[in-house]
């Protein structure tokens, strides 16, 4: 049982090139695959830290791999729906923000662990800030996947842009915990 948060996490992973064949390969049937796909790897994301925590499993390979399936999952969704111009125009923008935070974070974090800082912990505004993220994600997948429900497209554009926002403060947030500890030791 200890390995099963771990074997969620890396199908989170596994899952991501499915989706987006579904995602691209634009149909009702495939739409349909879509949400379940979203919903599914959204459900392990919680399922393998609150499993870990419940059981008292929490692994380093865990703490590890955890960050990097939702920054792969957020990635992969924004690239998609660039491709897709599921988000277009300035929300592009937005998009490619919140990618190049979760790859300046990903290099903040190598160069902690190398320069012997402490190794950062997941905030409360990271964990706000992917939730955001993932919500935003769906509702555009939701709404762009039916037309009766495209009317909550301004609504995941919008917490698109919110999480945007938090995604910027947390990396500032980030790069200062990083640089005001002393790296020398």
């Amino acid at each position: 049982m200890s390995k099963v948060p771990n074997f969620l996490t890396i199908s989170r992973i596994i899952l991501l090139p499915l989706l987006a064949f579904f995602i691209i390969n634009d149909s009702q049937f495939n739409a349909l695959w879509s949400i379940f796909l979203f919903f599914l790897i959204s459900a392990t994301d919680f399922f393998d830290g609150y499993i870990a925590r419940k059981l008292n499993t929490t692994s380093h390979l865990g703490k590890m791999l955890d960050p990097i399936a939702d920054k792969l999952f957020v990635t992969v969704m924004i690239i998609i729906f660039i491709y897709t111009r599921d988000i277009g125009g300035y929300s592009v923008i937005a998009g490619t923000l919140i990618i190049l935070r979760e790859i300046f974070i990903s290099g903040l974090r190598e160069y902690a662990a190398r320069s012997n800082a402490n190794i950062l912990e997941v905030s409360k505004l990271g964990k706000y800030k992917t939730a955001t993220q993932i919500l935003s994600l769906f509702i555009i997948l939701i709404s762009t996947s039916f037309s009766s429900l495209e009317i909550s497209y301004p609504l995941g554009i919008g917490l698109l842009w919110i999480a945007t926002a938090m995604s910027l403060i947390s990396a500032y947030r980030y790069y200062n915990a990083v640089f005001n500890q002393d790296l020398t030791n």
